[in-house]
């Protein structure tokens, strides 16, 4: 779906990152860099069968509720009002 690791995570910041023009979901506290980390750290737990609830799509929906997941929880993270 997405040929490099920044379109996918262009992809997950649209969604989540508040300085995003029409952002649907923001993510209070949340900066590209965090995303860029979550998305490397989604993508080995991907690679671990210690893992298996995650396997890459392609960079599909999925794969970004799971890298949003990681990001609330890894940077203590909370939705905008």
């Amino acid at each position: 779906m997405f040929e490099t690791m920044d379109d996918f995570t262009d992809y997950v910041a649209s969604f989540y990152l508040p300085s995003y023009p029409d952002v649907l979901y923001p993510i209070q506290g949340l900066t590209k860099k965090m995303i860029a980390e979550a998305s490397f750290l989604y993508l080995q737990m991907c690679c671990y069968p210690s893992f298996p609830e995650y396997s890459w799509g392609d960079g599909d929906s999925l794969d970004r509720e799971h890298v949003r997941d990681i990001l609330l929880e890894k940077f203590h993270l909370s939705w905008s009002n």
